[in-house]
């Protein structure tokens, strides 16, 4: 099988996956959400603010540093490195993990009571905090499989995992919702943690039988703990930087709201169905470009190392251009159809006013995504570290700034802003290491017409029931109007295919 066709039929399992995934996910998030409420959402999420830095910690760049190290070694010829990467950084993952889980553990008073200044998430943070180890450790394996490309292990492992997760939570927050909001916030705690132990299990028998298969020449290597470290360390102080920052503007937005006069469930309310309820929809979409993202960084740290600069030029211009047509469809029929998708899902009509407002910023979002990852294939970590560095300590000042004078909408408005920054910073920075071409006529102006023609027609041709409409029905409209709109755009390149064959005969 070709690399062409390996990288996509990779790509295509990991679309489906994550599309399934994330479907299943943003469902599972309306259960708890309609059944925690939106104060319960809002708990949960400052929970998981804190639960994420210790999670980065516990990480420390080690899943993509492993992804590239095994790229790396493949593209020049040295398959006995593979082993010797993977040693190294279990021992570097290991050490970090439980560094992670013993400070969340005993610091879970502090945080809970100091830090978020909520007494009632100091149990969730204890439980939580035993999924670190677990963690760390599968991150390794996860980028070990993204560096071989053998990205079907992952997936099994994600589906079934997601699975299990849902199943105990369901189980666990029934049984425990009956007894107030945080006895079913621990439940979703403990449903986490039990998913990230059983996932680690399975991912590590996988590697087992792939190392046996593929790399067993490698047994007696030592572990290159030196190769890991220098390059997972500066991805580490980035991630943790970021994460900081991050964890105090989530933590400054409820008490922002505080401050300009909401009470505590009201700011709750209103936090968790933005960050919550919103802003996941808003991502939902991105599932089949985060697959495809995730297999670039492999392709070009293989090209970079190979000397195949043209090959990224080509792949760069394709997958750029291709992002935006994506992400410019997405965008128009997020604002479109998202009071129906707000309500439908979340039974919540400001749901879907924040996704519409937040709609806009779809295009920059999915091509920052996007670029980063080419960034992160040609080891531009140092300089995509402070990027993401100054853009979360951006983003407190303008949290600090903003939501007392606007509201939740001021962390609407922060979110574009910094969205926008992120963007203009790498796409630039890529711009200067691969020369990337973007055509806007068939990038941004073709899909633009044809999604808003589309959804047009769609809402004129079927009214029925309006936002308080089944699903099901809502599904169905969208489901026509994507293809009207994949129809009007393959018949504008037949077109434009025709007139170029015309011209070059004449």
């Amino acid at each position: 099988m070709s690399e062409k066709m390996r990288f996509f039929r990779s790509g295509i399992l990991l679309t489906l996956v994550g599309l399934a995934m994330r479907t299943v996910s943003m469902f599972f998030g309306a259960f708890i959400s309609r059944t925690v409420g939106a104060e319960g959402t809002g708990l949960f999420t400052l929970v998981t603010t804190v639960y994420s830095f210790a999670v980065t910690f516990a990480t420390s760049g080690v899943s993509l540093t492993v992804t590239s190290l095994v790229a790396s070694a493949l593209g020049e010829g040295k398959p006995r490195e593979v082993g010797r990467v993977v040693r190294g950084a279990l021992i570097y993952a290991a050490v970090f993990g439980t560094l992670a889980s013993v400070i969340l553990f005993f610091g879970a008073d502090f945080l809970g009571t100091r830090v978020l200044s909520d007494e009632r998430t100091v149990t969730s943070l204890k439980v939580l905090s035993f999924s670190l180890v677990p963690t760390s450790l599968g991150a390794v394996f996860a980028g070990y499989f993204v560096g071989v490309k053998r990205v079907g292990f992952n997936a099994a492992v994600s589906v079934f995992c997601q699975a299990v997760k849902i199943g105990l939570t369901v189980a666990l927050v029934g049984a425990l919702a009956k007894d107030g909001i945080v006895s079913a916030v621990v439940g979703l705690c403990i449903g986490i943690t039990l998913t990230e132990i059983l996932g680690f299990l399975l991912i590590f028998v996988e590697f087992l039988i792939d190392r046996a298969r593929h790399f067993d020449k490698a047994k007696g290597a030592s572990a290159e703990l030196r190769g890991v470290s220098k390059m997972a360390l500066p991805l580490a102080f980035s991630a943790y930087v970021r994460s900081f920052l991050l964890n105090i503007e989530h933590i400054l937005i409820p008490r922002k709201l505080r401050e300009r006069g909401e009470d505590t469930a009201e700011a709750y309310s209103h936090y968790g169905t933005l960050h919550g309820m919103a802003l996941p929809l808003i991502i939902y979409p991105m599932s089949p470009l985060s697959s495809f993202a995730g297999l670039l960084v492999p392709e070009f740290a293989e090209d970079l190392a190979a000397g195949r600069s043209s090959r990224m030029e080509k792949i760069a211009t394709r997958a750029l251009n291709t992002t935006l047509t994506y992400a410019t469809v997405c965008a128009v029929f997020l604002f479109v159809f998202a009071e129906e998708l707000g309500y439908a899902i979340y039974d919540s009509y400001d749901a879907g006013y924040y996704i519409s407002t937040l709609s806009f910023i779809v295009p920059i979002m999915y091509m920052d995504h996007v670029a980063d990852s080419m960034l992160k294939g040609i080891g531009e970590q140092v300089y995509s570290m402070w990027v993401n560095i100054t853009d979360s300590l951006l983003s407190v000042i303008l949290v600090w700034v903003l939501i007392p004078r606007l509201g939740i909408m001021g962390y609407a408005v922060v979110i574009v802003i910094m969205e926008a920054y992120n963007f203009i910073l790498s796409i630039f920075r890529l711009r200067k290491r691969v020369k990337f071409t973007l055509n806007p006529l068939t990038a941004i102006a073709q899909p633009l017409f044809a999604a808003l023609f589309s959804t047009y027609l769609t809402r004129r041709l079927f009214a029925f029931g309006g936002s308080s409409a089944p699903f099901l029905w809502i599904f169905l409209k969208m489901l026509f109007a994507v293809a009207l709109t994949v129809a009007i755009m393959t018949l504008a390149r037949l077109d434009r295919s025709e007139l170029k064959r015309v011209v070059n005969e004449k």
